[in-house]
């Protein structure tokens, strides 16, 4: 059993309790999802997990711990990673993706996938960033970053790449649909802007008060 497998089975368990967690109760939701995760360990072709490997090759360690979290988030109730932590962490996804996959599809000479393959400048700025985000308490950034490079120097993907180790294209369209709905939940949790009184109004009321003084002070 590969490491590539079991991520791709809390991937498939964290994507059937979203569907689902509304529709169960609390120990509806952890024998499903235990089930689940058995399901899509099985070998192929009994297995899910194999066939969604084949299809959609294999995930990133960021995919798997952030399929803990959610999986954590939809059994327990409460959500270990703040959201302002998990903002950013798909931020620095999302903005990674813009200048990895254009650069590695040939938009420029420049290879950075070429970097992934133990280039010792790479994985030293990594952990510079690492640092970074751990100084400004972006844990959840700072987590993704050192687990990924951990994972790459024991080799525990079938990839020898650390790119692979950090991102895919499945979390990187997940991340940048978070960020979409959270903007507009916060949007439609703004408060509507008060309606300021027009001019025209201002002068009618101000006429209307002149006007009921003068007809007070001649019914003197």
């Amino acid at each position: 059993m590969s490491l590539d497998l079991v991520i791709c089975a809390l991937v498939l368990v964290a994507v059937q309790l979203r569907i689902s967690a509304n529709l169960l109760s609390l120990r509806g939701r952890v024998v499903l999802a235990g089930l689940v995760f058995v399901w899509s360990l099985l070998p192929y072709p009994w297995g899910p997990g194999a066939w969604v490997l084949s299809y959609l090759a294999g995930f990133s360690i960021s995919s798997g711990l952030l399929a803990v979290l959610a999986i954590q988030h939809r059994v327990a109730g409460h959500y270990w990673l703040p959201v302002r932590e998990l903002r950013t962490a798909c931020l620095m996804l999302v903005l990674m993706a813009l200048w990895f996959y254009p650069m590695s599809m040939g938009s420029s000479y420049a290879d950075p996938y070429a970097l992934g393959f133990g280039h010792f400048g790479f994985s030293t700025a990594l952990l510079l960033v690492g640092l970074l985000a751990w100084v400004m308490r972006a844990y959840a950034s700072c987590l993704i970053l050192v687990a990924a490079q951990c994972a790459f120097g024991a080799g525990l993907l079938t990839s020898d790449n650390l790119w692979d180790y950090l991102i895919d294209p499945w979390l990187v369209c997940w991340a940048a649909g978070w960020l979409l709905r959270d903007r507009l939940l916060r949007a439609r949790a703004m408060p509507a802007p008060q309606p300021s009184v027009q001019p025209s109004e201002a002068g009618k009321d101000a006429g209307g008060a002149t006007e009921a003084a003068g007809q007070s002070s001649a019914t003197r």
